[in-house]
């Protein structure tokens, strides 16, 4: 069950604000809360960064104001991050805002107390492995070249501040952890215990470590392509960086933010959007604005956000699907041009049908599902929702549809692979936003395949785009996409990928899109669209899928 669309603020005392990713005039790119790794600051100099800071702005009533008017349930702010500084009064070490800055309060005492206000629940984030300012910690090497005794920064530093955040500012709706390590086991386990017997209503996530937490936290940035099971969210951030980086002015738009929510939503999981404040703990104005235009439209379409199941169905091109119990609601992000909309392998007998602004919506029974008849122009608002309410049961097929009309896309990960297998690709931007591709990987030559079946409602014609990133040594590869066993061959080009383009040990990937050319699905029913090389090259590339894209 979705539960929540909770904001996680990354504090700008991860790292020290005022930086704003820069370092004696020098712009470090990558994420900015990272600067002090990124730019080797000694732990002396970053100390009098902490004393030049007074986010004199902050208002802990205005944030919570901003959260709830965009829909959220419950903030997660950061209590400590990797730089060590805690943004909370702590007798474990001096280095925290009360102690060591000229601010001398407490943010996430004024924050527990509007959060209990205005009934919102509140977490924390704590780094229970790095700290880069602690010499037994991990992280720090230009400092303390040798490793230190990691148990004695755990019982120092780590537990009692942890014990701080449990006792001292009320009811704590979970500790985020994050990046392990090199924790053990046992340490992880006393943390969950610690956690667990302080308050047993407080949820720990997966990044505890060692397969332990209460639920998972997938990868930065990481939307899984198909429902998930168990209890898991996916973070995201409002522009690249999570620490606020004023170089980085790449924000998502709200209705960007409010179809990547209901991807979540729809595939079972909780999305937590993260907030970088400035140095004087101010939300960008982006950010606040944006948020009350997403919050406006979750306000709008509670029912089929907040507690709402995940999709029954297949992919859509359209959109997405999300359920309660007997209704269902067709998040619609493309909306039809001749307004027929296809929801396929769906059947079951709808008793209303509407969209959010109360029209009425046709529908009728079609051999591969229902098609709704809409009007020629969608409801202005971020998502057109349609409502359906149905009775008796419903019965879907999962059965992978192209549909005419939109953008189908083929994911690799949805294929049947023959001679290579699936990978979780993954890397860093220049501000530090995770990428994520489920790719083909692995290529045994010609005779390797990756394959789909599909169906189709009626006849169409798309341009079939395939995008990839291989190696310069695999330049000009032949390969073929084969339409019912009709071959198209075609070369891949460089999408220049080198061994200097690399990050976190590896080349960075550039995946690119190359355009094959017209194919056409002549006749409804049953598909199949096949990729591979022709021959022994090719073989280091990666392929994320095939999009068919109208050509009308």
């Amino acid at each position: 069950m979705a539960q929540g669309f909770p904001l996680r603020h990354v504090h700008p005392l991860g790292p020290l604000p005022g930086l704003g990713g820069h370092w004696n005039g020098k712009a470090y790119y990558g994420i900015s809360e990272w600067i002090m790794n990124r730019a080797k600051i000694p732990a002396a100099e970053y100390e009098k960064v902490a004393q030049r800071f007074n986010p004199i702005a902050f208002d802990a009533r205005e944030w919570v104001r901003t959260a709830k008017a965009a829909g959220m349930r419950h903030i997660m702010i950061t209590s400590k991050h990797h730089d060590g500084f805690a943004m909370f009064q702590s007798a474990a070490s001096p280095f925290n805002i009360a102690a060591a800055s000229p601010f001398l309060r407490d943010p996430l005492k004024e924050l527990s107390d509007a959060c209990r206000t205005d009934g919102l629940r509140l977490g924390f984030y704590y780094s229970q492995s790095q700290d880069w300012h602690e010499r037994d910690a991990v992280g720090n090497r230009w400092d303390f070249p040798a490793p230190g005794n990691f148990q004695n920064y755990l019982e120092g530093k780590a537990i009692p501040q942890i014990k701080e955040l449990l006792n001292n500012y009320g009811p704590v709706a979970g500790i985020w952890f994050d990046t392990p390590g090199p924790i053990t086991p046992e340490q992880s386990k006393a943390l969950v215990n610690l956690v667990h017997d302080a308050q047993p209503q407080c949820l720990v996530n997966s990044r505890i470590g060692n397969g332990l937490g209460d639920y998972d936290t997938l990868g930065d940035m990481e939307i899984p392509r198909v429902p998930r099971a168990g209890l898991w969210e996916s973070v995201d951030t409002h522009n690249d960086s999570w620490g606020f980086a004023s170089d980085d002015l790449n924000f998502k738009t709200a209705r960007e933010i409010a179809i990547r929510l209901v991807k979540v939503v729809s595939r079972g999981g909780v999305y937590m959007l993260n907030i970088g404040p400035d140095g004087r703990g101010r939300m960008p104005a982006e950010s606040v604005r944006m948020l009350k235009q997403v919050g406006a439209w979750v306000h709008a379409n509670e029912t089929a956000i907040h507690g709402a199941e995940p999709t029954p169905l297949g992919s859509l091109a359209w959109g997405e699907c999300t359920r309660k119990g007997s209704t269902l609601y067709l998040h619609v992000f493309d909306w039809p041009a001749d307004g027929r909309l296809i929801v396929p392998g769906l059947h079951a007998k709808v008793t209303k049908a509407a969209l959010s602004n109360s029209t009425a919506v046709t529908v009728k029974t079609i051999p591969d599902g229902l098609e709704l008849q809409l009007p020629a122009r969608p409801p202005k608002e971020l998502i057109p929702v349609i409502t359906l309410e149905t009775t008796g049961p419903i019965k879907v097929s999962r059965d992978l549809y192209v549909l005419s009309g939109y953008e189908n896309t083929l994911d690799t990960g949805g294929a049947l692979l023959s001679g290579c297998k699936s990978n979780k690709v993954q890397w860093m931007e220049k501000f530090g936003d995770w990428k994520h591709a489920e790719c083909a990987i692995e290529w045994a030559g010609a005779g390797s395949t990756a394959t789909w079946a599909f169906r189709t409602a009626e006849p169409a014609e798309f341009y079939a785009d395939v995008e990839y990133s291989l190696p310069a040594e695999d330049d000009y590869s032949e390969w073929h996409l084969t339409l019912d066993g009709k071959p198209v061959t075609f070369p891949l080009i460089d999408t220049g990928e080198r061994a200097k383009r690399t990050a976190f040990g590896g080349a960075l990937p550039r995946f690119r899109v190359y355009r094959v050319g017209l194919i056409r699905i002549e006749k409804p029913g049953l598909h199949e669209l096949k990729l591979g090389p022709t021959g022994t090259a090719g073989k280091g590339a990666k392929v994320s899928g095939v999009t068919l894209r109208p050509a009308n």
